[in-house]
């Protein structure tokens, strides 16, 4: 993990989490490779919903095309599966081209995963301001927790482990009519904690409680550079908890002078139209593109080396 963060510090994407190795970590918590050379190399996850999928993430380096094009060719070196380039941007148009030669597909919008809906970048600074029009709902929502006497903490997993886990829990429960399953719901939080207790990657979060004390919360996010990438959240169904818990998290950001927060994309659209109410700053649109199928032949098959450990 530490080779990983330094490669990805260099990366220059519009996409804030092109430099996250806490959020490929925990996507491909399911099998992460690297695959490439000394010139050229990019991420390979298996998809964490959907077993059949390899995510394929941008090359980094001198021919990204080219990386692409071994890939498809070559049905050796990589596990099973179809292959899709995660996380497309719009600046990829010239990759687009090339990769429409080999007989890829045009982008498409994500379906499932977190870039189904932009990326958005806000300002903590704004968000604990939260002054004028554009925040009148989000300061109605901020009194409401404020009177149910909410109050929230900087997570030490030391004390706020079980915490976590209850919150992580009742909120799966609560997802019941959910098309993902317990553990696509929770593997996210899991995969994050797992980072916190094996890595040093700078992983903080805050986690709110409501006036009896019960967990109700939390939000954990990693540290890069001047800016914090949203990791997992989970917020259980009490007025204004979600809104007092982003306000608990850009307060402690802009405490420690980090300008820039960056909230991820969405699944849904109600959790976009949630990131948007925060004013974002910039925001950056994503799709995937449906790589050729490869023919394998499974019995010779080989697997690279992982820079993270597959877990089952």
């Amino acid at each position: 993990m530490p080779v990983l963060s330094s490669i990805l510090r260099n990366v220059q994407r519009d996409d804030p989490f092109s430099r996250s190795a806490a959020y490929y970590a925990m996507t491909g918590r399911k099998g992460l490779w690297a695959y490439g050379d000394d010139e050229t190399m990019m991420l390979v996850a298996r998809h964490p919903n959907r077993d059949d999928i390899l995510l394929l993430f941008p090359p980094m380096g001198r021919d990204p095309a080219g990386l692409l094009a071994k890939a498809v060719d070559d049905p050796l070196s990589l596990p099973s599966g179809r292959l899709e380039l995660a996380r497309f941007s719009a600046k990829d148009q010239a990759l687009a081209s090339r990769l429409r030669t080999m007989g890829a597909k045009e982008p498409h919008q994500e379906k499932v995963l977190d870039w189904a809906y932009p990326v958005h970048v806000v300002s903590p600074k704004r968000i604990v301001e939260r002054e004028g029009k554009p925040f009148v709902s989000f300061r109605g929502h901020i009194n409401r927790a404020i009177r149910a006497g909410y109050r929230a903490e900087p997570i030490d997993l030391d004390q706020n482990r079980d915490d976590i886990l209850r919150i992580i829990e009742q909120w799966a429960d609560s997802r019941g009519d959910s098309d993902f399953s317990h553990d696509d719901l929770t593997g996210p939080t899991h995969s994050v904690l797992n980072l916190m207790d094996r890595t040093d990657l700078d992983i903080g979060g805050t986690i709110s409680y409501d006036s009896d004390d019960a967990p109700i919360g939390f939000w954990l996010w990693e540290q890069v550079g001047t800016t914090a990438m949203s990791l997992v959240r989970a917020y259980l169904r009490h007025p204004g908890n979600a809104e007092y818990g982003i306000l608990s998290m850009a307060e402690q950001l802009s405490n420690a002078n980090i300008p820039e927060m960056c909230l991820g994309g969405s699944e849904t659209a109600d959790l976009d139209a949630f990131k948007r109410k925060m004013q974002p700053v910039r925001s950056i649109a994503l799709s995937t593109v449906a790589l050729p199928d490869r023919h394998l032949a499974a019995a010779m098959r080989r697997y690279p080396v992982a820079p993270f450990p597959a877990r089952a």
